[in-house]
Order: C-alpha cells, then structure tokens, then sequence
C-alpha cells in the first residue's frame, strides 16, 4: 500500500516541492489546476498544495497531473471562484468571496466565534462543518473536499496603535469582498473597503486605505510591515481556507481516482494546518524585527470588541436563519467543552 508524505518543516517542503513527479506532465490522463492567491514562494499554501500534489500523482502513477497556480495568476478570488463553478479551474483553495455564491459559508466570519485554532478544527472537522461543505454542492456546483486554514485575522494600519474599539473610527480598511467582514468593520465606525488581494500592498503604499486586516503568515509574505506600522492581535475571525473542485470534472474521474482526491484533501488539510502555524510563529517575529508596533489585547480588551460587534450577529440570523447560527453555537460550545 502506497505510504503517504508525512508533513514536514516549511523550510523543507519548500526544497522537496520544487520536485516534480517523474513523466505525470506526458503521460496524464487528467490534468488539473490548481488556483489560489497567496504568494508563490515562502508560504504555507503553495508548498501544502506541492505535498498534495506529489502525494496524487504519486498514488495515481502519474494518470493525474496537477499543475498549481499561486498569486492569483488566473485572476483575482472572485474570477477563480467563477472559474472553477463553470469548469475553466479544475480547483482551488480559496477563503474570499464563496459567501457570493453561497451565503451559509458566512457563518465561519462571524467575529470572535472561535477563542483558539482548536475550537475551530473541532468544528471545521466535525458534523458541523461537513455539513456547511456539503451544503455547496447543489447550490453552486462546486463540491467542497476540506477546511485548511488562513487563520486567524488581525488589523494592521498606518496612522495609531488599535487597543479599543475607538481606535479604529474613521480608518479606511481593507476587507476581502465578504459581507460579514463589511458589516464588521463598520461595527468600528471604520469604512470597509473591499478590493482584490493584489492590490492591497499598492493601495497601502499610496494612501488610499489607512489599514488592512489578515492573518500573520500573509502579513509577513505580502510585506505589509512595509507600508504599515501597527499590528493589534485582536483575532477577530477565524479565517479558514476551503479546498474546491468543479464537481462536474471530480465525477468525470474514475471512481479510484475520485476517493484519491478526497483523501490527499483531508491529508492537505493537516499539512497546511501544520505549516500555517510553523509560519505564523516565524512571522510575528519577522514584523517585530521588521519594526511593527504589535498591541496585544487581553481577555477584557477583546470583550469590548465582542459586545460592538454584536448586531452582525443579530444581521445574520436575519438573513440566514435562526437554525443555522444556533447549530454553530452549539458546535462551538461543544468543543469548548472538549478542551
């Protein structure tokens, strides 16, 4: 039986992943995209997928060639999410704009619903979490495979150090192109500007946001440290990655190679998992050395966040129902318990 790729220190998958499976490009039967948006070099995504991607063609003896593309190369989140719905991107791992085509994703983003990356895996992993990846499928056809992570999600900005809800009246923000996220920045008194990822570090540099919210590990690889000054580890959501594929290409492929697919998913998921949090570590350091102004809040800080952010709650069980938020809830308080 074929032995899977244990994960391995980011630093060493990056030297492994620049290998390539040996004859998968010539004698493929099934070539597969791979699209996302985080930088080619140095991040947890594109060498997670690099694993992946050896670990298929590995256990499909080359039949399946994937060929990944990083840094929004065929188009911002919203174009690839467009292109894997009508079959031009086989798949992709996104964490932006899926809520547009299928709103009940929106319930992750709600803000400081996971207290740790624990508490989120229970859930993501769980009946809960299933359930939201199976959700997808009949509304958009997109079958979700897996939950990676982004993480969690801190305000960086240019102008003052954020310790207090106050702090944050009259920034311009950047947010992904997400409702939930909108709707929680303005809960601050901010301006919440959606733009495509590629242009944020630009639009930074010139002034035409004051900040920015994402996890460490694409703070650090997108060189925000550059154009921003302050960090405040707030966590206000839990920022998780979806892996995607078109459905009508998964079920064109044999069963065996369909089963493989979904296995190497759920495997990526650990490995990303895994690298993420190997880069965050790195990465905090690397803003500090970098110069960045880091706040962290304690307990009774993030309170007061809470409580503002609390009528997106109340927007939300508007618009996707009572049943939906207070099965979470209770997903959530269950892991709780667990810990």
């Amino acid at each position: 039986m074929f032995k899977q790729l244990k994960p391995r220190k980011l630093c060493q998958a990056m030297v492994v992943c620049s290998l390539v499976f040996s004859g998968a490009a010539s004698s493929a039967e099934y070539r597969i995209k791979v699209s996302h948006s985080s930088p080619a070099v140095n991040d947890r995504l594109e060498a997670s997928l690099q694993v992946f991607k050896q670990n298929v063609e590995a256990r499909t003896d080359g039949a399946v060639s994937i060929s990944t593309f990083p840094a929004s190369q065929l188009g911002g989140e919203r174009e690839q999410l467009e292109g894997v719905q009508f079959g031009s991107i086989e798949m992709a791992v996104l964490a932006g704009p899926v809520s547009s085509v299928y709103p009940e994703v929106l319930v992750f983003d709600l803000p400081y619903l996971f207290k740790n990356r624990e508490v989120a895996y229970q859930v993501l992993d769980g009946d809960f979490g299933q359930k939201i990846l199976d959700g997808m499928l009949p509304k958009t056809g997109i079958r979700g495979l897996a939950w990676g992570e982004n993480g969690f999600r801190h305000f960086t900005n240019r102008a003052r150090p954020i310790s207090s809800p106050s702090d944050l009246n009259g920034m311009k923000i950047r947010t992904m192109e997400n409702p939930a996220h909108m709707k929680m920045v303005e809960s601050f008194n901010a301006t919440a500007t959606p733009m495509a990822f590629g242009e944020v570090y630009s639009s930074l540099q010139q002034g035409v946001i004051d900040g920015q919210e994402n996890p460490i590990s694409l703070i650090e690889s997108m060189r925000f440290y550059e154009v921003q000054k302050h960090l405040t580890l707030d966590g206000h959501v839990y920022n998780p990655f979806m892996f995607m594929v078109n459905n009508r290409f998964f079920e064109r492929l044999p069963d065996e190679y369909q089963t493989v697919i979904q296995e190497e998913a759920r495997n990526w998921a650990n490995i990303q998992r895994e690298f993420n949090a190997e880069q965050e570590n790195k990465g905090l350091q690397k803003l500090k050395e970098e110069g960045m102004q880091v706040v962290e809040l304690s307990d009774e800080d993030k309170q007061l966040f809470r409580e503002q952010t609390k009528p997106v709650y109340d927007t939300y069980r508007k618009q996707l129902g009572d049943e939906i938020i207070d099965e979470l809830m209770q997903a959530v308080a269950m892991a709780e318990g667990l810990q």
